[in-house]
């Protein structure tokens, strides 16, 4: 799991922003929140400009640094890499996973989205390497620790990774620490629903969604989903028309194509039906703006669903009626402020019960600071 992540001068972050899942609070009640004592589901809150989105995107920077995975081009913006208000030339990035008893650190430093100045690697607090891509020096002594010794790292020509190096010439145990590690960065995933299907990793390429849901016979399923979730009852089938393939809406008297008739709440659900089906696999999710279409109790209804899943689960949003015991608990409740991140229990000296209100605090300046 990832147990902590900071960043700083990254975007609109130039002071150093924390983001630790390790603060839980142990409480009681809906403790499928918390997995192993670390937070494992998230919803944010912020203002419009706080950086929720560029959280996400600081997030998922692991993923186009050590991976070949796709990357929605907006993390890609060089213009608004570093922070516009410091002298500083670099942005910093700090991962903690955590692999049964083993901690795993990686940091490095960008000068640009695809250019490194600086990686380092530690497993339980002992260093595995670093390296300066600058002074093309850097200390490689124990990378027989994980089975790396062999490789041939031609220093002054490295220009990527040395992570990715490693991942891709390195034939690791499927239980190594390494192999545990490239797993979960590679089965992390970002996407949004707002737009069209912009997402940052597990998958190499954009899928149309309807042709996707007829090549893998889900028709039915979404039908299902959509009634389920969101009480829509549609009756679905598809046709093909020219070299598209298209989902229809049956009526009594004619069929009518999905993508016209679909309310931008219900095309927002077939995004998240379809990564859905990857949400057994995924490691860490994260759906920026994730109710930004929804009715508040459909909003509901997909935290309850995402709360049967295993993997490590952030949303942000500005409904601050979700903010509910009901639903989730004190410390899995964030604000984003000032370019500081901290759990509700975290942003106040009262001492927060099951029966409060945590949204008509939240309302009432609580949290602030």
């Amino acid at each position: 799991m990832l147990t902590k992540f900071s960043v700083k001068n990254f975007r609109n972050f130039k002071d150093e922003l924390v983001l630790d899942f390790k603060q839980e609070h142990d409480y009681k009640f809906n403790t499928q929140c918390v997995k192993d004592k670390t937070i494992s589901k998230i919803v944010i809150f912020g203002n419009n400009g706080e950086g929720k989105s560029n959280l996400g995107f600081a997030v998922f920077d692991i993923v186009m640094t050590t991976t070949d995975l796709f990357v929605d081009t907006r993390a890609y913006d060089v213009n608004n890499f570093l922070n516009a208000d410091s002298d500083i030339k670099y942005a910093s990035f700090n991962y903690e996973f955590k692999f049964g008893e083993d901690i795993i650190k990686y940091n490095y430093k960008k000068t640009e989205p695809k250019v490194l100045k600086y990686e380092e690697l530690y497993i339980n607090n002992e260093l595995i390497y670093n390296f300066d891509f600058e002074t093309k020096k850097g200390n490689f002594d124990n990378l027989i620790k994980i089975g790396a010794e062999t490789l041939n790292l031609d220093k002054e020509n490295m220009n990527f990774s040395i992570l990715k190096f490693i991942s891709n010439n390195t034939v690791q145990k499927e239980d190594s620490t390494i192999s545990k590690l490239i797993s979960f960065i590679k089965h992390m995933l970002w996407f949004r629903s707002l737009g069209a299907n912009a997402f940052i990793g597990f998958e190499t390429e954009v899928d149309t969604l309807n042709e996707w849901i007829v090549k893998n016979n889900l028709i039915k399923d979404f039908e299902k989903f959509l009634k389920d979730i969101a009480n829509v009852d549609m009756k679905l089938t598809n046709t093909k028309i020219g070299n598209n393939i298209f989902l229809l809406d049956k009526h009594k008297e004619r069929a009518l194509i999905f993508n016209d008739v679909a309310s931008s709440g219900t095309k927002a659900l077939q995004l998240f039906f379809y990564w859905s089906k990857r949400f057994e696999e995924a490691s860490l999710v994260f759906i920026d703006e994730f109710d930004a279409f929804y009715h508040f109790e459909l909003s509901e209804n997909i935290i309850r669903f995402l709360l049967n899943y295993n993997m490590q689960v952030i949303l942000t949003s500005h409904n601050t009626n979700l903010a509910d015991n009901k639903l989730m608990r004190p410390d899995c409740y964030f604000i984003l402020k000032n370019g500081k991140i901290k759990s509700f229990v975290d942003s106040t000296e009262r001492e927060l019960r099951e029966g409060h209100n945590l949204s008509k605090m939240l309302k009432e300046g609580e949290f602030d600071e």
